[in-house]
């Protein structure tokens, strides 16, 4: 076949084209008619993009969102199909395709001069066409040579290979005015996001595109943000302008509706196409009046539009409008509430009655008390006032009650009206304590309610205090109360279970004393088995429990022993109130004796739950059984510590110390230890604690103080000297009356 061609003298730059296209085919390529893809997908742009980084902070404005985001809105796509409108100039690439019977194809690019050398139609100037004219053109100097051009069975096609740059400036109220590189397809949306977009206070709606001194078009982005249209958006040239202007008027909507912001406004614009822009209103606006502010040319002003003036009025630049939320009212609503099927609110329709209500409530309960309801309606200055109604009559017909916005009905239930009562059920049960009283209420299932027996009950010997309903006041030890004895089984199966009880009925369990709960105590420190041990008997005592946990170890501190208490519940609560009383002294400024007994109370001893108590174990152990010998408590604790040899000494001394214990030294040498005194210390309080909880203080004789005796593990604590108040005046007057009687006393004695 290629042979048949060059024999009919097919030009050799032809046959290889010829040569490919047979081959594809061999390849199962389908030829036909359709457009060539070639210089799509590798076109390239001869230049570099300059591109603007958009700011990270929000703008109020509508439309300034449109610049913002990570993916570009506007950016120019380099592999869209080549325009038909599409102006060549100069160093634009353009491929040339002829497709059909004929097949060729070149790549050229366009001069200075705007010219491009087309095989066989030469050079043709190009420049300033459009990609249409110029496809026009070159058909018609290649029919020649191409004659079923004509017939269309051979086509032409020109397409852009590499675009050329071009240049084109932005100037006025943007972001970042300047002259960008861009693309020669680039259009004006391109440039402008390029440069970051108008300012805060530019133009969206007036943008300028300036070609050789002539204004060519005015672009609207509103036109493009809110309804898609781009027809404003026009392919750019090299050194065209794009003038963005500042806005004229802008105005600031607030409140309900859908978009708030800075919106701008041409001049013939109204508050209803403001409301557009801003995407209407939300469904809870209240659109009756509109209200906001105004600048003037010296102050602000308030203005308010109402519903029927938003078409007509007209806007000023710096207008702050703001659309409220419906008032939290109703217009048509009434209540009823308590012994009704549904109760809630209700719509109030035109003359609507009270039993009207009712039936959309659906209707009365069984225990609706009839007889009088109350209402409470609200007057026109929202004083509340309360009605009381017959609902019987109204029920029957006899009376009419016309309902009233906001009327609320309560209609009261019967069994609310009566007297709550109760019963008390006490004693080991697994719920004990108040019950509702109910009409037939048995014993049994009262205590089948609270849970059941517990093991340690005794069903046998049940009381009931029943409260009498007669009985002589004016009569001294009259009984007010009647016992009743009653006997159970614990499964509740006899006959006594369905015992009918009575409101107010008082019901006393009594304890199993046969089933005494296991006391355990727990021994710890220099023993030879440490651990918990039940006793055996309420009686048994200290020294039967350092028996049983093997005795004690080589190093135990007998003398430092101790045992650790739980304090009983009373007790504790005793010292508590002792300790609120005394603060209130304290801050009646009660006197230094009283506030040292306060200090004491509000001590950490106070608030502790358990106590130490003081052991001398040599003796108990001495002599194990007798009155010594501690009887132990349930949770009792004993601790023998591991011989301490050493002394403590601390509070008002001048260096607080731990020394070695020596049997020879006294409790001065051991103050001498730690430097001695400090100015304010109090030495007759100083005392001694020792390790088994113990504590001696030293005592005073006349002139002579007795120190208590150091022991290894103690601890010698100097306390601090009293604040000394100084001379009341106010108790002068009863120092001279005492002397006073003193002296009259002396003389009528020795007279």
């Amino acid at each position: 076949m290629v042979l048949q061609f060059r024999q009919r003298g097919l030009p050799e730059s032809e046959i290889q084209p010829l040569i490919g296209r047979i081959n594809a085919i061999a390849g199962g390529v389908e030829v036909g008619s359709e457009i060539p893809k070639s210089g799509l997908s590798d076109r390239k742009f001869k230049g570099e993009i300059s591109r603007i980084n958009a700011t990270d902070a929000k703008s109020r404005v509508f439309g300034a969102d449109l610049f913002y985001g990570v993916n570009p809105t506007f950016v120019p796509n380099l592999k869209i199909a080549t325009p038909k409108t599409y102006i060549i100039g100069t160093d634009d690439e353009l491929q040339i395709d002829v497709y059909g019977n004929n097949i060729s194809n070149q790549r050229l690019t366009v001069s200075p001069d705007g010219f491009i050398n087309v095989k066989y139609a030469g050079l043709v100037n190009v420049n300033g066409l459009s990609i249409e004219q110029a496809t026009d053109i070159l058909k018609a100097r290649l029919l020649k040579y191409y004659p079923s051009i004509s017939s269309g069975e051979t086509k032409l096609q020109i397409t852009l290979g590499s675009l050329r740059s071009i240049q084109v400036s932005i100037i006025g109220a943007i972001k970042n005015p300047g002259t960008f590189t861009l693309p020669s397809i680039a259009k004006l949306y391109n440039a402008l996001y390029l440069s970051g977009g108008p300012l805060d206070n530019g133009s969206f709606r007036s943008i300028e595109l300036i070609r050789d001194n002539r204004l060519i078009a005015t672009a609207d982005l509103y036109e493009f943000i809110l309804k898609g249209d781009q027809h404003a958006n026009f392919t750019l040239r090299d050194n065209d302008i794009i003038r963005v202007p500042y806005a004229q008027k802008q105005i600031t909507l607030d409140g309900s509706l859908n978009r708030t912001g800075i919106f701008e406004m041409k001049n013939n614009e109204s508050l209803e196409q403001a409301f557009d822009f801003a995407g209407g209103f939300k469904s809870n606006a209240f659109r009756g009046t509109v209200s906001g502010t105004r600048f003037t040319e010296r102050e602000r002003k308030i203005i308010d539009i109402s519903s029927e003036n938003f078409n007509s009025f007209i806007l000023q630049n710096g207008d702050s409008l703001y659309v409220d939320s419906v008032l939290n009212k109703f217009e048509n609503r009434v209540f009823i509430t308590g012994s009704v099927y549904k109760p809630g609110s209700y719509a109030l329709e035109k003359d609507m009655d009270l039993i009207k209500l009712i039936r959309k409530a659906q209707g009365l309960k069984e225990d609706a008390f009839i007889n009088r309801v109350n209402m409470m309606r609200k007057s026109d200055d929202l004083k509340r006032s309360f009605l009381t109604l017959n609902l019987k009559s109204v029920v029957s017909g006899d009376e009419k009650i016309i309902l009233k916005k906001e009327d609320s009905i309560h209609i009261s239930s019967t069994t609310d009206l009566r007297d709550s009562t109760i019963v008390k059920l006490l004693g080991p049960v697994k719920y004990p304590g108040e019950y509702k009283y109910e009409d037939s209420m048995t014993l049994g299932g009262l205590i089948l309610q609270a849970g059941g027996f517990l093991e340690n009950a005794v069903p046998t010997r049940i009381e009931i205090g029943r409260r009498k309903t007669e009985f002589n006041l004016e009569s001294k030890g009259d009984f007010t109360s009647e016992i009743i004895n009653v006997e159970l089984t614990k499964d509740l199966d006899n006959y006594t279970s369905k015992f009918y009880l009575m409101p107010y009925d008082v019901i006393s369990i009594k304890l199993d004393p046969s089933k005494i709960k296991q006391v355990s105590v727990k021994i710890s420190g220099q023993v030879k088995y440490e651990g918990s041990y039940t006793l055996t008997n309420p009686d048994e005592r200290l020294s039967s429990i350092i028996q049983r946990a093997g005795g004690l170890l080589p190093y135990a501190d007998i003398s430092g022993a101790k045992l650790i208490r739980k304090k009983d519940k009373v007790d504790s609560e005793q010292l508590k109130r002792l300790s609120k009383s005394s603060i209130k002294l304290n801050n009646l400024q009660v006197d230094s004796k009283q506030d040292e007994v306060s200090s004491l109370l509000e001590s950490k001893e106070v608030e502790s739950e358990t106590i130490d108590v003081a052991l001398q174990l040599r003796r108990i152990l001495d002599n194990p059984g007798t009155n010594e010998d501690i009887t132990l408590k349930d949770e009792d604790e004993l601790i023998v510590p591991r011989l301490i040899n050493t002394v403590t000494v601390g509070g008002e001394v001048l260096k607080p110390v731990t020394v070695q214990y020596e049997s020879n030294r006294n409790f001065g040498s051991y103050i001498s230890a730690a430097g001695g005194y400090t100015r304010n210390a109090n030495k007759t309080r100083a005392f001694i604690t020792y390790s088994n909880g113990r504590a001696a203080k030293t005592q005073s004789l006349l002139m002579f103080k007795f120190h208590p005796k150091v022991k290894p593990g103690s601890t010698i604590f100097v306390p601090l000297l009293p604040n000394t108040k100084g001379f009341d005046p106010s108790k002068l007057g009863v120092l001279v009356s005492a002397l006073t009687s003193l002296s009259t006393i002396f003389i009528l004695l020795f007279k």
